[in-house]
């Protein structure tokens, strides 16, 4: 097998594994995780807020790797999809995992991704 190749099989088994340790995880697997901190952001978010604060949240709540991972997944995902891909939005995830390294407060999160 190609290297690359073998470094994405790597990649998506740590994704798919999940991380242990917090006890607030909210779900044991990577993907659950992102999900549940996705779905409990607060309504009325810009698209740069969106993705610092979902960023920082993961972050908080699952791992910065998955955070990292799932900035990419989802400008992968819209590459291939007919999304809408940006450096921009890896720049505001990149903010939002800066944001939670500074601090656990949400709200402080939120401050900290309007600066």
């Amino acid at each position: 097998m190609r290297a690359p190749a073998a470094g994405l099989l790597m990649v998506l088994a740590l994704a798919s594994a999940g991380c242990a340790g917090n006890p607030d995880r909210p779900a044991d697997s990577s993907l659950e995780c992102v999900r549940a901190v996705v779905a409990a952001l607060p309504p009325g978010l810009s698209d740069p807020e969106k993705h610092c604060l979902a960023s920082a949240g993961i972050a908080d709540r699952c791992s910065l790797f998955e955070a990292w991972l799932a900035g990419w997944g989802k400008e992968l995902r819209d590459a291939f999809d007919g999304g809408d891909p940006s450096f921009d939005d890896l720049a505001h995830d990149r903010r939002g995992r800066h944001c939670a390294r500074e601090g656990d407060d949400p709200d402080g999160w939120r401050q900290c991704c309007r600066e």
